[in-house]
């Protein structure tokens, strides 16, 4: 009996003692998957697994496990999105993984017609700015007295200033001529041209002494940045800038032929030529990043989203023939903070809208084979 006895309390101290059984994993079902989908997601990602509108991700192909994570962030509040919060709260981990795994299954769609990428943008602004050129030089590179430089400057200054004399608004009758049939398309696609052109070191002016000038721009720094070279896209640089202009410019400014407040009022015809010199020996890089950039920047992000499923520990979407405008919209939100990844907010941190568009667009129009 006691044998019998010892042998009962051994085998209720081993059960004791052994670990749990982990969960079991819910049984994947595509099928129940696609029935679920159909009644809950059809309303914007049809049959095939592209979204029904521009910012609506296509989910063909997906990885599964990325399709997962993405449902739980949503479910437990990592995204935000009202309508997708409140589908997917009532979703349990079966639902959720038999949707992952019937919209990864589909077949990969084929790339969205191409859409005027970057280059085609840049190419068609060249286009438009070669009217200009005859006047503020080649790639606006000023090489006239008195006519500015357009290379390198702020596009949104370059844009606005632009439609004003489009619209009579500046007061230039010839340029309000010349502007005449340029939408406002045209005029962006110019000025992110002339944006994305460095503008040359000049030699010192036969007057002026950029020496004496630098402690005279004092209070234009607050304004146009260290050396000239503005942080504020509605302020236009000074660096690079046409010496003879700048001496016009200002002068305009001190006897009130522009209105300006805050603009320099008491200095000297010497003093203004000094500043204008200083002002344009310094150098400026472009204000827009260039085709190359993004080339760099598509490498990095091929790093992660280039490789096949298997190939890395991390859960990552395929970017390859997403829509366009989702993508931009996604990336612009990883740059300002608004969605929640601290990786990609750093690695995004500081990338214009150019650039970004023409990431959205060389992905968009790639396989996704």
């Amino acid at each position: 009996m006691k044998i019998i006895l010892t042998g009962i309390v051994l085998a209720l101290l081993l059960a004791a003692c052994s670990p749990e059984p982990e969960p079991a994993m819910p049984v994947i079902d595509a099928g129940a998957g696609k029935s679920i989908a159909e009644a809950n997601c059809s309303g914007c990602h049809a049959p095939d697994g592209s979204g029904k509108s521009a910012e609506i991700p296509n989910l063909a192909a997906q990885p599964a496990e990325y399709l997962v994570e993405a449902m739980h962030a949503y479910r437990d509040g990592g995204r935000h999105h009202a309508a997708l919060q409140d589908l997917i709260a009532s979703f349990d981990e079966s639902d959720i993984r038999n949707i992952a795994a019937y919209f990864s299954g589909l077949p990969t769609l084929p790339p969205a017609p191409a859409q005027a990428s970057g280059d085609a943008a840049y190419r068609e602004g060249a286009e438009v700015a070669a009217s200009c050129t005859g006047c503020h030089g080649k790639h606006g590179v000023s090489t006239t007295a008195g006519i500015p430089s357009l290379a390198g400057q702020q596009p949104v200054y370059l844009m606005i200033s632009t439609q004003e004399y489009a619209n009579g608004s500046r007061g230039h009758a010839e340029k309000e001529a010349m502007l005449q049939g340029l939408g406002e398309i045209d005029i962006e696609k110019m000025a992110m041209y002339f944006a994305s052109q460095a503008p040359e070191q000049r030699q010192p002016p036969p007057f002026g002494d950029p020496r004496a000038g630098e402690p005279l721009t004092a209070i234009c720094g607050s304004c146009h940045g260290a050396r000239g070279v503005s942080q504020d896209p509605m302020v236009p640089n000074l660096a690079g800038q046409e010496p003879t202009y700048l001496v016009n410019a200002i002068k305009a400014y001190r006897s009130n032929e522009r209105s300006h407040e805050d603009m320099v009022a008491d200095k000297s015809d010497e003093e203004i030529a000094s500043i204008a010199a200083f002002y344009s020996v310094q150098t400026a890089g472009s204000a827009a990043e260039s085709g190359e950039q993004a080339e760099e920047v598509i490498a990095k992000c091929q790093r992660c989203h280039g490789r096949a499923a298997g190939e890395s520990t991390m859960v990552v979407p395929a970017l390859a023939g997403q829509k366009r405008e989702y993508l931009l919209r996604v990336m612009k939100q990883y740059r300002d903070g608004e969605r929640g990844s601290s990786m990609m907010h750093k690695m995004s941190a500081g990338y214009s809208d150019p650039l970004l568009e023409e990431i959205a667009a060389y992905y968009a129009s790639q396989s996704s084979d």
